[in-house]
């Protein structure tokens, strides 16, 4: 597991929802006055952190460097980062690579070279930069005075130099982060160098190659040479159980990245490899990479990928988060040939009775089908709306147009009010879907919707995803 070894896995806290660099201060310093009074809680955080090591007296760097590990930090630098980190910004090497915040933006990558036009020394003031603006021969030039500089930590973000040239996105003409990749590992950098994100979340070289996440591809683009860095990645040694390079590309359609970590040895038997929150603890996550990654191309129909996780072994018991068994969640999805896919492979089925055969026709757009059930059951679109209210939000995020269009035409209501995180217009938005939004709007979306978590209305969503020709059409109605 990297910087989390087994044996202090138990003893890893969970981040509190509200903190402040000021908080992690101050727990670093009640941790030495623990220490200093003989508590033995602090006294075990402390040789378990420092390697047994106990040091007298526990100088300020070494009770923040035990509080962070305690969270999870592999140092007080990657906390700090991670909880002091502003949207603004004004680090270079900050706003040339993805970060895996919300402040992750093209707008970053521009101005860090236009900061590098103005001050051509940032490129050259350490072997990060160096990795980060992809200058291998500068890169080399550090390394050949310090060889130990290959897996050292350091810069903005105290990461190894592979990381930042894995995660940058500068994309320089004249200059290349894989040919600093090529040199690092040629050197014998560690092909699973890695830092966690919140301390939980375990992001790698290969994740950084393949990029993307829930921000979107425009926010967060994989690598300019993606697929030659992976593979270099990848035959150096790199692991290919990248359960976060899986998550991040697994919002738009396609299957490179699940393809070419199968093909490096990827299995059914391997597990999520970040942690879990259990009662304020992080602990093992038990749930299997090729499990997990079915019930999400099932629910939102990449119907390929669910193909091909089946074929590998994925587990076929895992539900759907919404608790649907695998086939049923095909069925709502409107592929009943995925769900006998399925079955043929030994999924639990379930009986069809009227309610899923209405959601069935209605996602598979079968206005004859649909309309006979309504006549027979006229209170079923009220019922299947109350009961499972995100049925038209993911049709709408997935682009099933004459799906949605029929739903409309049933009387289904695109405003579910407080019962779906999103309504179906912000999902449209983000994924660019404009003849979507055109028909949600014309069926009566509220455009002055907002989503439960950002409170974003589906204009300013659009925005953030840069789906500029959404914007420009829900600008001119607001």
């Amino acid at each position: 597991m990297g910087l989390l070894v087994i044996g202090r896995l138990a003893m890893l806290k969970q981040l509190p929802a509200k903190h402040s660099i000021a908080d992690m201060r101050q727990r670093a310093t009640s941790l030495r006055h623990r220490w200093e009074a003989g508590e033995i809680e602090a006294t075990d955080e402390i040789r378990t952190s420092l390697g047994g090591v106990r040091r007298v007296p526990l100088s300020d760097a070494d009770a923040k460097l035990v509080t962070a590990r305690t969270y999870g930090f592999a140092t007080w630098r990657q906390l700090e980062v991670f909880v002091a980190h502003s949207g603004a910004g004004s680090d270079f090497q900050q706003l040339a690579c993805l970060n895996y915040f919300d402040s992750d933006r093209p707008a970053n990558r521009e101005r860090a070279r236009t900061m590098l036009d103005a001050d051509p020394a940032l490129g050259t003031r350490d072997v990060w930069s160096a990795a980060c603006v992809g200058d291998a021969r500068v890169v080399a030039n550090f390394l050949d005075s310090d060889p130990a500089l290959i897996d050292a930590r350091g810069g903005y973000f105290d990461w190894e130099p592979l990381l930042y040239a894995c995660y940058s996105r500068l994309n320089l003409e004249g200059r290349s982060t894989l040919a600093v990749a090529r040199l690092l590992i040629e050197r014998s950098a560690d092909p699973n160098a890695h830092y966690m994100w919140g301390g939980q979340y375990r992001f790698t070289a290969l994740t950084g190659a393949f990029g993307e996440g829930e921000m979107g591809p425009v926010n967060q683009p994989e690598h300019e040479y993606c697929d030659a860095l992976a593979r270099l990645l990848l035959d150096a040694g790199a692991d290919p159980n990248d359960s976060q390079a899986l998550y991040n590309t697994m919002f738009t359609p396609g299957s490179k990245c699940l393809e070419m970590l199968l093909e490096y040895g990827l299995s059914g038997e391997h597990r999520n490899n970040w942690l879990l929150e259990e009662n304020g603890k992080l602990v093992d996550n038990p749930d299997r990479v090729l499990g997990y990654q079915l019930q999400w191309a099932v629910r939102k129909q990449h119907v390929e990928r669910a193909r091909l996780l089946i074929d590998h072994g994925a587990d076929l018991a895992a539900a759907s988060p919404d608790g649907y068994t695998l086939f049923e969640a095909a069925l709502r999805a409107g592929h009943p040939d995925l769900a006998q896919y399925l079955a043929d492979h030994g999924a639990e089925t379930v009986e069809l009775d009227s309610r899923r055969l209405f959601v069935i026709a209605c996602m598979r757009a079968d206005a004859a089908a649909a309309r006979m059930l309504l006549e027979s059951e006229p209170g079923v679109v009220r019922e299947i709306q109350s009961a499972d209210p995100q049925l038209l939000v993911d049709a709408a995020g997935s682009n099933r147009l004459a799906a949605v269009r029929l739903m409309l035409d049933l009387g289904f209501d695109p405003n579910p009010g407080d019962s779906t995180p999103t309504t179906a217009l912000h999902q449209a938005a983000f994924h660019g879907h404009i003849d979507m939004v055109k028909l949600l709007v014309d069926g009566g979306a509220r455009l002055d919707a907002r989503d439960a978590h950002h409170a974003g209305t589906p204009l300013e969503w659009a925005v953030v995803a840069g789906q500029t020709e959404v914007e420009a059409y829900l600008a001119t109605l607001a």
